[in-house]
């Protein structure tokens, strides 16, 4: 790898919520224990393959649970429609949710029982989203475009920001700026945007403008990855975003010097290290 060099970020791969839910249902069925989980319990395809081999059942609804079984609560969380059902139900719940979205999800019911306006930065059909707008009755304005912000209309006082815990912090900050535009007078801003994740936009922006290609790796369907690949993209580096390995061409690194790997925070680390040694065998 004459004159190459691949440079990882330094915080590539899981963060606490994911690797606190992952080592959770791993334990639970190293005990033999009948585990589901409705949805992804985290936005990784190969993550999620490895822990469906070791048992674990991914199911669509609550009605593909048995009254009797173990339902684990993703790291994005859930609706508290579905988390009272399955009490109701008698099914044990363990909840593995990311300790960040938590605070969001006591962030939003804090605005509502205030009786704030609640704006929140994010994707509204996003499972955290579903989960947190649950807890403000449904009443919260969700927005993942800035042209958005004047379409709302704001009947009440105060106007509560808030925002997905993998979302850009530039767009938050965006948002505030387009309230302010508009007039508005009263504006509590809560940034509920993870410490892992800000770490690895800003990670990733440093990183993109010292290499020739970036190679992003991460699930198709992850918030956070697809950040990721969108800030390296508009730091001008030449960037690619693939989930394994064997998504790698060859002539993405001709005559590239740097490469960079960044990675999500679901992206396990044997699937970091796949890619970096896949990266190394076509530029060597």
């Amino acid at each position: 790898m004459q004159n190459k060099k691949v440079i990882v970020a330094k915080n590539a791969g899981f963060c606490f919520g994911v690797k606190r839910a992952v080592d959770m249902v791993d334990d639970l069925l190293k005990e033999g224990r009948e585990i589901y989980v409705i949805g992804e319990l985290v936005h990784n395809n190969q993550v999620i393959e490895t822990l469906t081999k070791k048992g674990l059942k991914t199911v669509e609804n609550l009605d593909d649970i048995p009254n009797d079984g173990t339902m684990v609560i993703r790291s994005h969380g859930a609706s508290i429609k579905i988390i009272n059902e399955a009490r109701s139900k008698g099914i044990e719940i363990i909840d593995a949710t990311c300790p960040f979205v938590n605070k969001a999800r006591i962030v939003a019911n804090d605005f509502y029982k205030k009786d704030y306006n609640i704006l929140i930065c994010g994707d509204k059909n996003h499972a955290e989203i579903v989960g947190i707008n649950s807890l403000t009755e449904n009443s919260a304005k969700i927005v993942n475009d800035i042209n958005q912000i004047k379409d709302i209309n704001f009947e009440k006082s105060i106007v509560g920001v808030m925002s997905q815990t993998t979302y850009k912090l530039t767009f938050l900050k965006e948002v505030v700026l387009a309230l302010l535009d508009r007039g508005l007078k009263k504006i509590v801003i809560e940034n509920t945007i993870c410490l892992d994740s800000t770490t690895k936009q800003t990670e990733i922006k440093d990183l993109a403008k010292k290499v020739d290609v970036m190679i992003v790796v991460g699930g198709k369907s992850s918030s956070n990855t697809n950040k990721l690949a969108e800030i390296s993209l508009a730091s001008g580096a030449q960037t690619y975003h693939i989930e394994i390995a064997d998504e790698l061409k060859k002539d993405w690194f001709v005559g590239a010097n740097k490469i960079g790997v960044a990675a999500g925070a679901s992206t396990a680390q044997f699937l970091i290290d796949a890619v970096v040694s896949g990266i190394e065998k076509m530029v060597e």
